[in-house]
């Protein structure tokens, strides 16, 4: 299937797989067969981090030698004969500029659907229309699908990709069930029900904000390894408003690297306080012998959701109490498809867990930050022991 996209000689043309199917691996090799002569293409990730940690390291890969000059602060590559530009699409209208011969969106769908009405625009180097292809892993069925019917369209499974652990794809297969399983691992294009935030909307909370409107930051985090491990960068205005600033959100790795990417957005950010699920209480300890100020939250779900909820909820001045950074691609694709489980009586008294990881981090911040501390809690370092008090 990857060989069949890659060779495909259509305009416009779209991988869809499930997790770790390789479709950004296949994406980079379509991108190389366009690098034989003097071209201008563009690389785009959903974010920059994205870009830099998973994107570019797919074309490092698949590239090799052929990547001749590389201009970091650019991030501008000479690949063969061509000039790659690789750019994040958390502001679509930086994407305006020169022409350009050939162009791929990696994680298409975790993009704003501006990206694509910009880039095809942009594909009129040397007078003619030039390719466009995306590779992705659905996210409900939002802009992508609705273009389905323009594009040469070639799917594959999590299962499909030979050189992925077994073990990998089973936990994947034992941990994700139901709609999120179709999409995550077949790849399929699903229409999430019964939303748990219906009140979310891109247009009214999803918005950049300046760092210096804050006068308070902190972390909610949320433990993982098959699942996504996430921190959530909290700011707080002076009106008690809560803008999601940043986020770290990735599969497949250790503790101790969660531990360094908290210290570095903590120390980025002046963030006072770690807000955990007390379940976690390994991390909340190590993090602890790291120097870093963490604190059980309050994990009551329900509670938890009213309270999202309410901070989601026009105000009296026309604005929401939560807001989040346009770069935070994944927080916003979980609000789009965190759903209800619907009970035999009907009711929607508990949730669906899966595709909840960001917002279960969001929940713990929250809740850290409205709820009244406890004189003995959290966590106490002593010589030769942690201590974590019940919250």
């Amino acid at each position: 299937m990857q060989d069949r996209f890659i060779r495909c000689p259509d305009r416009f043309t779209a991988f869809i797989g499930g997790i770790g199917s390789g479709k950004s691996w296949a994406g980079a090799v379509k991108s190389l067969l366009h690098c034989n002569e003097p071209t201008v293409g563009l690389v785009i990730a959903p974010t920059y981090p994205m870009l830099r940690d998973a994107t570019w390291r797919s074309y490092q890969d698949v590239c090799g030698e052929a990547i001749g000059e590389f201009n970091k602060s650019e991030f501008i590559a000479t690949i063969g004969q061509a000039e790659a530009l690789f750019r994040s699409a958390d502001n679509p209208d930086r994407l305006r500029g020169p022409n350009i011969d050939w162009a791929h969106i990696d994680e298409a769908a975790l993009c704003p659907a501006q990206t694509w009405e910009i880039v095809i625009g942009r594909l009129r180097g040397h007078g003619k229309a030039g390719p466009i292809w995306i590779t992705s892993t659905p996210k409900g069925r939002n802009w992508v699908y609705q273009i389905m019917p323009q594009l040469t369209v070639f799917k594959a499974s999590t299962r499909d990709n030979p050189y992925l652990a077994r073990e990998f794809v089973e936990s994947l297969e034992q941990s994700y069930t139901g709609l999120f399983a179709r999409q995550e691992l077949l790849g399929e294009f699903v229409g999430f029900e019964g939303l748990v935030y219906e009140e979310f909307s891109r247009e009214a909370h999803v918005q950049h904000r300046e760092r210096h409107e804050f006068r308070q930051f902190i972390i909610g985090a949320d433990e993982g390894y098959t699942n996504p491990a996430v921190l959530l960068v909290i700011g707080l205005d002076s009106d008690g408003r809560a803008h999601v600033i940043d986020e770290f959100y990735q599969r497949r790795v250790l503790q101790d690297e969660v531990i360094a990417e908290a210290q570095r957005l903590a120390r980025s950010y002046g963030a006072q306080e770690i807000f955990i699920d007390p379940s976690a209480a390994g991390q909340i300890a190590a993090m602890a012998r790291a120097g870093l100020p963490a604190y059980s939250a309050g994990n009551a779900v329900l509670p938890g959701i009213q309270m999202v909820k309410s901070r989601l909820a026009i105000a009296g001045d026309g604005k929401p109490r939560l807001t989040i950074e346009p770069s935070c691609a994944n927080t916003i694709a979980e609000f789009e498809s965190y759903q209800w489980k619907q009970s035999k009586a009907g009711l929607r008294d508990d949730v669906v867990k899966e595709n909840d990881h960001a917002l279960d981090a969001l929940r713990y911040a929250l809740t850290g930050v409205e709820l009244p501390s406890l004189p003995d809690e959290g966590i106490y370092v002593y010589e030769d022991r942690v201590e974590i008090s019940p919250f």
